[in-house]
């Protein structure tokens, strides 16, 4: 690309147009993960959970969210991780899905970070316990973070989608 001058200043257009993003990130199981932000609605403190008969064993229940009735997810049996007894966990994430909104427990919100889009990294396989078609990529960040530097970026799209081929049956 071609450097701009302007005032006698002049600045490299690739560095100006970098991508970045905003993530949430939290720790499951020690592990460091992001979302993006734009999938956030709220983190709140773990709420009063209305348990559903018959649904799958990682979907805890159902809670109140200003009068918006919203499925409460155990993500790490979702995942497959271990230790995903929801004792530890007191937060609650609500993000926005293709199947509307959905609260995801975790164990302790770390914060909301900028990274910037040449920073991902393909996912690596299966090496952190969350398969790798759930893993947009990761992120080695320069500081850390609860002892962690590696974060891992979920996708929202895969985990939580809308199943049509059951209306084409």
């Amino acid at each position: 690309m071609k450097d701009i001058e302007v005032l006698g200043l002049s600045e490299h257009l690739d560095e100006s147009l970098k991508e970045e993003k905003r993530v949430i990130a939290f720790l499951l199981n020690e592990e460091l993960i992001g979302i993006d932000i734009k999938n956030i609605i709220k983190i709140t403190k773990r709420l009063d959970i209305t348990p559903v008969p018959k649904t799958p064993e990682h979907i805890l229940g159902v809670m109140n969210l200003r009068g918006n009735i919203v499925p409460v997810v155990n993500i790490k049996k979702m995942l497959g991780l271990p230790n995903a007894e929801e004792d530890n966990q007191e937060f609650i994430l609500i993000i926005d899905s293709a199947i509307g909104n959905v609260g995801l427990m975790i164990d302790q919100v770390v914060g909301a970070i900028t990274i910037e889009e040449e920073e991902i990294l393909p996912a690596p396989i299966n090496s952190i316990g969350i398969d790798s078609k759930y893993i947009t990529g990761v992120i080695v960040t320069n500081e850390e973070m609860e002892n962690k530097n590696l974060l891992i970026l979920l996708n929202i799209d895969k985990l939580f989608y809308k199943n049509d081929s059951e209306n084409e049956e």
